[in-house]
């Protein structure tokens, strides 16, 4: 049995060689990752990127998942690392509209290829660790690790404490009634197709705001 790093992705910047957020949680992801497996002798580790196409930036071609797997390429490509990330292999989801998304349609990709991780370490944000933690167990019935990383640096990243906390506990719940049928889901993934679409209307400029907006109006009116 393999062991899986899932990393989450979590938007597209402009350019991701120049987010210092992104460069934060993936150079502190490929860390762990190289760490655990020297220590646990995992020769091919599996390395699972999810994220689909939420670029709010014209002509939103890019999808999370490949614009993670650049980066990551270039941090196992440097000189000095190559033999040793040679066998790493790299997987992309790229799917996922949401935190669920991601570990569902992760599954899938798991279950197609017939593999059965060990382990499933996963890489999330500080502020979504409950989450994650709750619907990965769940939905993979393995040994979850997750690893959460406060990377962000963006003005996301502090926004009031309790709209933060209330926005996570809405999300877990919309997420939760999800799961309970097909039909649930399909509105789920509607609703996130809709909040991609009014990103993209309002502009990188008025994102921050537009994240707000949606969750402190749109959500309260899915689940009354």
């Amino acid at each position: 049995m393999q062991t899986l790093f899932l990393v989450l992705g979590y938007g597209i910047p402009k350019d991701i060689r120049k987010d210092e957020s992104y460069k934060t949680y993936l150079k502190l992801a490929f860390n762990n990752i190289y760490e655990i497996s020297l220590k646990n002798k995992i020769k091919k580790p599996l390395i699972v990127f999810s994220g689909g196409k939420t670029d709010i930036f014209k002509p939103f071609k890019r999808d999370e998942a490949g614009e993670m797997v650049k980066y990551f390429y270039v941090l196992a490509r440097r000189p000095f690392l190559r033999k040793k990330t040679n066998n790493w292999q790299f997987i992309k989801e790229a799917k996922a509209l949401s935190t669920l998304e991601n570990l569902l349609f992760t599954r899938k990709i798991l279950e197609k290829k017939k593999l059965l991780p060990a382990d499933i370490y996963i890489f999330c944000e500080k502020t979504r660790e409950k989450k994650v933690n709750l619907l990965a167990k769940k939905i993979f019935k393995n040994k979850i690790k997750l690893v959460s990383i406060d990377f962000d640096h963006s003005p996301n990243r502090y926004l009031d404490d309790k709209f933060i906390k209330e926005k996570e506990k809405q999300d877990i719940r919309f997420a939760l009634w999800a799961l309970r049928s097909s039909v649930n889901f399909k509105k789920y993934h509607k609703i996130f197709q809709e909040r991609l679409a009014h990103f993209r209307k309002q502009g990188p400029q008025k994102h921050l705001q537009s994240v707000q907006n949606w969750w402190q109006k749109r959500l309260e009116e899915i689940i009354k």
